[in-house]
């Protein structure tokens, strides 16, 4: 086992009505002016503004309201914030939304500190050094933001999705009522799932340790039973809790510690494919590119592994050979994806919102340029070493 050090540094309050419970006197631990950072129409949709905006008002909490968040939270989006805050003086974050609403609420935080563009992070102009005090409230289980160390930011003028990690990024607290993501439509909901299981997935394709991997099956199997049933019942409370706290520990990384060769694969193709082409959601371009990489990756070196995976978390027949029950667990979660409603191939995505032309090799010729520019793929589970190993990855995604 690989020497570590873990903190998680966020404090999660968990439950039915921890939000009327915990949310005034927590912010009043930070102070008494509160930028609320919100995700419209979730946030509204679930009763969750109300409850936030009545919290604050009924107890002398002076608040001043940001909005409309867009996924793939852009870069000039929350240089507003920073000035919005400004304005304000220092203050109390609230982040109230999905994965690109905190995100945007944990970029405010430290770009506070900076100059006039948080890109300056981004780009390795400016180091995190200190941030203002950020509370999260989730309306989606998904990636786990709210207690994770990293706020991924895009650049549309650089065609460019990063994720930004240090401690100090951790949010102080993390306010968790599962009731708020009842609301959640199937789609987003069927997004949240497949990003809970990436997160473990990737560590999970490293090397082996038995620990390690029988606490990602366990989450990765949660995702899988919570989510089917949150899908058959949105306001199944138990089905939406675990999913809350399945992503939350599947990006606390608890089941990657004392690994070697870990890496975010599937994101770091993600995150370049949606960069350039902003129509592509996080959670469905996750189950699409995992599934290529998946197949990609397969070999007999890399195939008892992957048996494993289907014997255990899929139910894959035990008594088949390496490769063949390989071949039927990538099958499995292809299935599973499309048990939820979501696409397994790019070619099925639009390459803009709102309008109806879909995805082709040619959109994909400028993603894969950047990612050989930028990315080593070298150490990875399977190795991507070139131009052709990435567009032999898109082409098995198209």
């Amino acid at each position: 086992m690989e020497n570590f050090n873990y903190n998680i540094g966020t404090k999660i309050l968990f439950g039915k009505g921890a939000v009327s419970t915990h949310l005034a006197d927590t912010v009043k631990r930070y102070g008494n002016k509160v930028l609320f950072v919100y995700d419209d129409i979730p946030v509204k949709a679930s009763g969750l503004y109300q409850e936030i905006v009545n919290s604050l008002a009924s107890n002398g909490i002076e608040y001043t309201e940001f909005s409309g968040i867009e996924p793939n939270p852009k870069h000039t989006t929350i240089n507003n914030g920073i000035k919005k805050v400004r304005e304000m003086g220092e203050a109390v974050i609230i982040a109230a939304g999905g994965g690109s609403t905190i995100d945007t609420g944990k970029a405010i935080g430290f770009g506070f500190y900076g100059e006039d563009d948080v890109w300056d992070f981004y780009c390795g102009k400016r180091k995190v050094e200190k941030t203002l005090p950020v509370i999260c409230i989730p309306t989606l289980a998904a990636a786990g933001a709210e207690v994770s160390w990293s706020a991924v930011v895009s650049n549309i003028d650089e065609k460019r999705k990063i994720g930004l990690r240090n401690p100090i990024n951790r949010p102080a607290v993390a306010i968790v009522d599962p009731t708020y993501t009842f609301s959640v439509p199937p789609f987003q909901t069927a997004c949240g799932i497949i990003d809970i299981m990436s997160h473990t997935l990737e560590t999970y394709f490293s090397s082996t340790m038995a620990l390690q991997d029988s606490i990602s099956e366990g989450i990765q199997k949660s995702a899988i039973h919570a989510g089917r049933r949150a899908m058959m019942n949105p306001k199944d409370y138990d089905a939406r809790a675990e999913l809350l706290w399945a992503s939350e520990l599947s990006i606390m990384q608890i089941s990657s510690f004392g690994r070697s060769n870990v890496a975010t694969i599937i994101h770091t193709i993600e995150h370049m494919l949606s960069a350039h082409i902003d129509a592509v959601v996080h959670g469905a371009g996750i189950g699409i590119v995992s599934l290529a990489y998946y197949k990609y990756a397969l070999t007999d070196k890399t195939a008892p592994k992957f048996a494993h995976w289907g014997k255990v978390v899929w139910g894959v027949d035990p008594s088949l050979d390496d490769y063949t029950a390989a071949n039927e667990a990538i099958k499995c979660y292809e299935s599973f994806i499309s048990e939820l409603g979501l696409p397994t191939r790019l070619s099925q995505m639009k390459k803009k919102r709102g309008e109806d032309a879909l995805i082709t090799l040619e959109d994909i010729i400028p993603v894969v340029d950047d990612l050989v520019a930028t990315a080593d793929g070298s150490k990875w589970y399977q190795p991507v070493k070139g131009k052709d190993d990435y567009m032999a990855i898109f082409k098995l995604a198209l």
